[in-house]
């Protein structure tokens, strides 16, 4: 029974969520050949200003972020 978890910034619409799920679904199953209903994946969504990279907070950082559907 796999579980990953995907930490991922804030702001990501419910499409993009549900497109995750799906494709971490379909690798996950493909590779391990478990069925498609023992796959759980937990999506955290998590503010950019919680978030560092190269010593730089996320939200410091420029216009990319999130995909969402406005």
């Amino acid at each position: 029974m796999p579980v990953i978890t995907v930490n991922w910034w804030k702001g990501n619409d419910r499409a993009a969520r549900g497109d995750l799920v799906a494709g971490i679904t379909d690798v996950v199953t493909r590779v391990s050949g478990c069925p498609r209903e023992s796959v759980t994946v937990i999506v955290r969504d998590v503010e950019l200003g919680h978030w560092g990279k190269g010593g730089r907070l996320a939200d410091d950082r420029g216009p990319a972020g999130p995909r969402s559907s406005q």
